[in-house]
């Protein structure tokens, strides 16, 4: 396979799930915002923006609409849902050789039928359609694409981002805030309230909440499951391409990034992960960057 292939493939994962990913947290945090008259909007505001990475820009606008304009239908920003679809559909016009008709034209459709304005009071049948559309993306890639290594690095790319993106949510959380609410919330934002209903039969509590989202290993948004597969799906890379292993398993520099991540998260207490809550969530952050980095040397650019 090309390399650029190789990337566009990888990207367009990333993307898809970035769009849906920011449509869900969205969803659930301007709701909360709109719908609790007490609440400081600004202060709320800010909060959104810390989850995306945005803490430092003093021109921010710190109001619904102003989260909506700059995370749902800016299409020049890649962080926002818009601006990630329109992305992963320039990046599937480069890579339409290994894409089922399918795909491309659920992609295509996807990204040009986002609104490019949107009000408050109807936001949610926008994030509504975003998630729907994403879905519709991903099942098409599941169900209309061989298991090559076209949709090895499509299914890297969504699994990194995922990863990527639970580490935010739990960075931005506030562990002293142990109610009901907050650790409602936090789970819906991961898509993972009724998952974790189902697992713990009972009433929400947060230190379950947090083992439930990062150690689970059942649950497909998990962040131990997701690097789980990302190991697996890297080994087979590796396999196809020939690569030759050592005694521990593994000469390839991606698979030992997420082997020390995934061991550092499974094979320790959920007490010692919390103790520094934010900086573990910080290195699991700059894993998925790691890793990145690692498929590009290897597969994207490998002449650099």
């Amino acid at each position: 396979m090309l390399s650029r292939i190789a990337d566009s493939m990888f990207w367009i994962g990333r993307y898809v799930e970035r769009a849906d990913q920011t449509a869900r947290i969205l969803d659930v945090t301007l709701q909360s915002i709109t719908e609790d008259a007490s609440e400081d909007v600004e202060l709320a505001c800010a909060g959104v923006y810390e989850i995306f990475g945005i803490t430092d820009d003093a021109s921010a606008d710190l109001s619904v609409q102003g989260v909506i304009d700059r995370l749902v239908t800016d299409r020049q920003n890649p962080s926002s849902v818009s601006g990630a679809l329109q992305t992963a559909r320039e990046n599937a016009r480069g890579a339409r050789e290994v894409l089922s008709t399918e795909v491309w034209e659920s992609l295509n459709t996807t990204a040009l039928g986002m609104p490019r304005g949107v009000r408050p009071s109807r936001m949610h049948g926008a994030f509504q359609l975003a998630k729907d559309r994403c879905a519709v993306v991903s099942g098409l890639v599941d169900a209309s694409m061989t298991r090559d290594e076209a949709w090895l690095f499509l299914r890297i790319g969504m699994l990194l981002e995922r990863v990527d993106m639970i580490a935010r949510i739990l960075q931005a959380h506030d562990l002293e805030d142990k109610s009901d609410g907050a650790t409602v919330m936090l789970l819906r934002s991961c898509s993972a309230h009724e998952a974790y209903i189902r697992s713990y039969r009972g009433r929400v509590r947060a230190a379950q909440a947090i083992e439930f989202l990062l150690l689970d290993s059942i649950f497909p948004r998990s962040a131990a499951y997701c690097l789980l597969e990302i190991d697996e799906a890297l080994e087979t890379l590796a396999k196809l391409h020939g690569s030759s292993f050592d005694r521990m398993g593994t000469s390839e520099p991606g698979r030992r990034i997420v082997g020390r991540a995934a061991a550092s998260l499974r094979f320790r207490s959920l007490d010692d992960i919390v103790a520094d809550f934010e900086d573990e969530m910080e290195q699991l952050q700059k894993v998925t960057g790691a890793v990145t980095r690692a498929l590009g040397t290897t597969y994207f650019n490998p002449a650099a």
